[in-house]
């Protein structure tokens, strides 16, 4: 199995969206896959999709990930907390936490995608550290240039752990000054040839607001696994 971390440089960027149409593409080619949410800040990837908490399940000492599809399975923060309960977690607990959803969860994919907590935070470190050497990475941001700086840091980051990043990704990006987008993008490209992956452009599309749209993340789905 072969773990995909989605992560960013800062939180707000649409992460999880790309993570939850990213597993259905990759699904819907027939491909076996396995979607995590690691994202400890906002654990919402469960209200994506039609999984019922009730269903958990044990097999010995493993948890059984929740049926999404023929190919698609998921397990998450979020399907632990109850609706409306503010939960706290300090770095150790939440730690450990991913770390035992990454460890003693039963995955049958091909594929782990994994909704990562955004930018350089300590729990972000310790999941780098734990998928050192033997992950790929897309990174999602924005066509803003306030936000290169930050997708940079990250960058550096899963380089320093030797994570592959294999796109990154350019979301809403007909939402902003085209000029400016342009701009963006030029450095953006500038980086992809040192660093060796793809800028991907995701359009603003109103339909991601309340469902999947998994046709639109076709050129993400073959960087990740070309």
């Amino acid at each position: 199995m072969i773990p995909i971390l989605v992560t960013s440089g800062k939180g707000g960027t649409g992460k999880t969206t790309v993570s939850v149409n990213l597993a259905m593409n990759l699904a819907e080619r027939g491909i076996k896959v396995s979607l995590l949410d690691a994202d400890l800040l906002a654990p919402n990837t469960h209200l994506f999709l039609d999984v019922n908490k009730e269903r958990l399940r044990e097999a010995g000492k493993m948890l059984i990930p929740l049926k999404v599809g023929e190919h698609l399975e998921f397990m998450g923060l979020g399907v632990f907390i109850p609706k409306g309960v503010g939960v706290a977690l300090n770095y150790e607990k939440t730690a450990d936490f991913i770390t035992t959803l990454l460890k003693f969860v039963k995955w049958s994919g091909d594929y782990l995608i994994i909704d990562a907590p955004p930018a350089a935070i300590d729990v972000n470190v310790k999941l780098f550290k734990e998928l050192r050497g033997r992950a790929r990475a897309v990174v999602v941001g924005e066509p803003h240039p306030f936000a290169i700086e930050d997708n940079l840091r990250i960058l550096d980051l899963l380089k320093f752990f030797d994570i592959e990043v294999r796109a990154l990704v350019l979301n809403k990006y007909n939402m902003y000054q085209e000029e400016l987008a342009k701009q963006v993008m030029a450095e953006y490209e500038a980086h992809a040839k040192k660093y060796g992956f793809r800028v991907v452009k995701i359009p603003w599309e109103p339909r991601l607001q309340t469902q999947t749209v998994p046709e639109l993340f076709d050129e993400l789905a073959e960087a990740v696994v070309g």
